[in-house]
């Protein structure tokens, strides 16, 4: 089906006759005439995976402003070389660990840092890691956004790669076929404005038409965009032949070679037999983030009391573009605190204040004698019990299972689809874009829902009262109802502070738990939804040891 979308996709728009089709016939372009682009060289690279060695004092470069193949059998390692040189692996990794020396050397000769995140790396992933949420021109929008020079990009600029590329903007991203997808992800990495762009797999799946159709495509914007190009691949019978040059990933000698123009009609000699693997290497690297499939409560509790310790931070707006996260902002208080969200705490607030309301007279002992003196003092208790602890229990303990786990979704699965490993790659901090978001979501989300749900609840309660007892009326049923709560000056109820100081730590505890589920590492839909169980779990327990703790001194008996 992927090949048939991306032949539909891409088929016509850099046609290839039988003439075309053959362009190992054709001499290769002379790469890089002026000078420009950035350089990467690799000096004595060691890179281990767990107990395996993939390289051992490898060095080699990349040249400036050309096509590269970096070639060799699925599983050898070139997906963690990528991910090395793309700035996502950390040098003293748990599970992927490597030592050396990596350059990135523009034509002036200044190097860059690895960490330096205003000149990214960008990557098309094999699996595109749009952003489904965005439109197509909001994906290379919020790259033009993050790029060094930010401030003097337009929408005009996003609109015009799109149309260069030939992919839509008036549809989701996510009904796009995949070779407009794909086109799409090169825009965005072009947007970024990073000097060195990795493909990974560029042509995995497809059918050798279709190959050919993405290899003349990859070779046009090569030209029309001049960038250090590294296609990571095993398909050298397609995309050799638009290579500037050729660089083996040699497993037998664990080594990074250039391999001379007169071998390329003899890769497969060159290539030798395919490793014999017992793990896939990109899974590993990925699991590897995780330091563990299997996390100990210890574990779980250090990183809560990390993410709490640094909350402070975490909560400063500290964007490079305020507008992408103000955009985050509302899109997660939607997620947390939307109309389904208000909808599902007002039911439940409904159903609590009726039923409480109903409760206390319906079964109230002897109730012929004791109603008539106790009518008023229950009214106060219904009303207190109500707002001071009823209704925010429930309510925080509905927003941890379902706001909760909607954002452990939503991040769960940008994780598995690489999207925050993409951000990374176009300059953008997704602790920053994303988790500050999700803080400020749940921070305005939580008190709103549950004074929400309190709102209903008393209104609820208003009419079990009055199925009852009619001849009183509304004005009695009010008076009483909120007579423990009025203060005389004011126009907050009576123990509102505390309230709101319970509904705004469950609210923080509720965001970084369901953010500390999503963002371990997923390796398939499986582990989303069990991120999603624990957020559930661990959220509803954590609002339920908050009441608990903040009712021995809030309800304190006075002496």
């Amino acid at each position: 089906m992927r090949c048939l979308v991306l032949l539909r996709a891409i088929f016509g728009t850099y046609p290839l006759s039988d003439n075309v089709s053959q362009p190992e016939s054709q001499p290769a372009e002379i790469p890089n005439q002026d000078g420009s682009g950035t350089r990467v060289d690799l000096r004595q690279l060691t890179v281990t995976a767990g107990t395996k060695v993939l390289l051992e004092d490898a060095s080699i470069t990349f040249p400036a402003g050309e096509l590269i193949l970096l070639l060799g059998w699925s599983g050898v390692g070139k997906s963690v070389l990528l991910r090395i040189l793309a700035g996502l692996i950390e040098p003293a990794h748990a599970g992927i660990r490597y030592t050396g020396k990596i350059d990135f050397v523009s034509a002036k000769g200044t190097h860059r840092p690895e960490s330096d995140s205003t000149h990214p790396v960008a990557v098309v992933f094999q699996d595109f890691a749009l952003l489904d949420e965005l439109s197509p021109l909001q994906n290379v929008q919020i790259a033009l956004d993050h790029t060094r020079d930010q401030n003097q990009m337009s929408t005009g600029r996003a609109a015009g790669l799109l149309a260069e590329l030939r992919v839509p903007t008036d549809r989701p991203t996510s009904v796009l076929s995949g070779g407009q997808q794909q086109r799409l992800a090169i825009a965005r990495a072009i947007a970024s404005e990073a000097d060195v762009v990795f493909y990974d797999e560029p042509t995995s799946g497809l059918d050798h038409k279709t190959a050919l159709q993405v290899a003349e495509f990859i070779r046009e914007t090569q030209r029309s965009h001049r960038r250090t190009s590294i296609l990571i691949t095993h398909d050298y019978e397609t995309l050799s032949r638009i290579a500037d040059r050729i660089i083996l990933l040699d497993h037998t000698q664990k080594k990074l070679v250039e391999l001379p123009r007169e071998e390329w009609g003899k890769l497969p000699e060159v290539l030798g037999p395919p490793p014999v693997m017992t793990n896939d290497l990109a899974k590993i690297s990925l699991a590897s983030q995780a330091g563990s499939v299997v996390r100990t409560a210890m574990e779980e509790s250090g990183q809560f009391v990390e993410s709490v310790v640094t909350l402070p931070w975490s909560l400063l707006p500290l964007w490079r573009s305020r507008k992408w996260g103000l955009r985050y902002t509302v899109y997660y208080l939607k997620l947390v605190a939307g109309p389904s969200a208000c909808v599902y705490v007002a039911v439940a607030g409904m159903i609590l204040g009726f039923v409480a309301q109903d409760f206390v007279f319906r079964y109230l002992p002897f109730r012929q004698f004791t109603e008539p003196l106790l009518t008023e003092n229950l009214l106060h208790a219904t009303g207190f019990s109500l707002y001071r602890f009823l209704v925010p229990i429930l309510a925080t303990i509905l927003i941890a299972a379902r706001s909760g786990a909607a954002v452990a979704s939503d991040v769960g699965s940008k994780v598995y689809g690489n999207q925050l490993d993409a951000m990374k790659t176009i300059g953008i901090d997704p602790n920053r874009l994303l988790r500050t978001p999700v803080l400020y979501a749940f921070l305005i989300g939580t008190p709103f829902l549950a004074f929400l749900s309190y709102a209903v609840a008393a209104v609820a309660a208003s009419f079990a009262f009055l199925m009852t007892h009619a001849e009183l009326g509304i004005g009695f049923w009010d008076s009483h109802f909120h007579r423990e709560l009025i203060l005389p000056t004011g126009f907050l109820y009576k123990g509102s502070s505390w309230l709101i100081a319970k509904l705004l730590t469950c609210g923080l505890g509720i965001a970084i738990i369901s953010w500390r589920c999503a963002v371990t590492p997923k390796l398939s839909g499986s582990e989303i939804s069990h991120g999603v169980t624990r957020t559930i779990l661990w959220a509803t327990l954590f609002v339920l040891f908050v009441h608990f703790g903040y009712s021995l001194f809030e309800f304190k008996p006075q002496s």
